[in-house]
């Protein structure tokens, strides 16, 4: 319910200073027509809000027969938590990305090229069962619905530093246009990341980690898997992915490497690595002592 209450908040916040607008220009009748159409609106972004950040990066759908495994743990998964069965996405990227995006009913899962070639069966199982742990919890939503205002407005950056590209004032990587996207970043990061930090929690990874435990029985492959997935990021070369995105990652993969990159610590809602490996065997020796417990009665 509170997901649900804070996802209204982004469609009806903005649409109450266009209603008094409406109504004071012209009257009752301005008032209606304007909320009528930001109603209509909203519904609209809602609804399309997973069309973007898919085509955002360029996903491609997986059908059930180019990856028969892939959707067999999903449908298994899916059945024991009594959740819709989710699409599947897959892009290209050099990093183990995962992350769930939808509206309504409507879910995808959506993983990246190297989260494939780097996990075997069991690991992306319990990867997979993170994500549905978030489609159970009811926080895909307003995830995908943050992702795509914060994203909106952190790309803000990205737009001025092709346009100082363009002008001439050098290539991507010497010191004018990194020093106007970084002033530029400044200006968008804190309220795209005030939206982030305002509308996601930390506490739902731990939920989402507690889920897939109960889901696969695999606390110590799901800590291991997340601990690899961390490791490995912060190994490669660092990939540009919109900062207003990364809480839907499983794991974040931006890492602040100089001064032009301090603005992504703003965007950061995942708790530390090591905190949620200690939950996740926290949840591992509680289930234990049950399963014990139950066998002494």
């Amino acid at each position: 319910m509170k997901n649900k209450l804070k996802t209204m908040a982004f469609f009806v916040l903005p649409s109450i200073p266009v209603v008094i607008i409406g109504a004071y220009l012209w009257d009752a009748a301005g008032a209606a027509v304007a909320g009528v159409v930001m109603l209509v609106l909203s519904m609209l972004i809602y609804r399309f809000s997973v069309n973007v950040i898919l085509k955002w990066y360029g996903s491609h759908k997986v059908d059930s027969s180019d990856s028969v495994e892939l959707h067999a743990i999903l449908d298994r998964l899916s059945g024991k938590a009594q959740v819709p069965v989710p699409d599947i996405y897959v892009f290209k990227s050099p990093l183990p990305v995962t992350f769930t995006a939808g509206s309504g009913k409507r879910t995808s899962v959506v993983l990246s090229s190297e989260t494939l070639d780097m996990l075997d069966r069991s690991e992306l199982e319990v990867i997979l069962a993170h994500e549905i742990g978030h489609i159970k919890n009811g926080d895909v939503p307003l995830s995908t619905v943050t992702a795509l205002f914060a994203g909106l407005l952190a790309s803000f950056s990205t737009a001025a530093l092709w346009a100082s590209l363009l002008t001439g004032f050098g290539q991507e990587y010497d010191p004018a246009p990194r020093l106007i996207r970084f002033l530029a970043m400044g200006l968008v990061a804190p309220p795209a990341a005030f939206l982030v930090q305002l509308a996601i929690p930390k506490a739902r990874e731990y939920a989402a980690d507690e889920a897939g435990v109960h889901l696969t029985e695999k606390p110590h492959l799901l800590a291991k898997t997340l601990e690899r997935i961390e490791r490995y990021a912060q190994l490669q070369p660092a990939e540009e992915f919109n900062p207003g995105h990364v809480h839907m990652f499983v794991t974040n993969p931006l890492r602040v490497e100089e001064t032009y990159d301090v603005h992504y610590s703003l965007f950061d809602t995942h708790p530390d690595i090591k905190d949620r490996v200690n939950n996740i065997m926290r949840i591992s020796s509680s289930i234990e002592s049950g399963s014990h417990a139950g066998g002494v009665d």
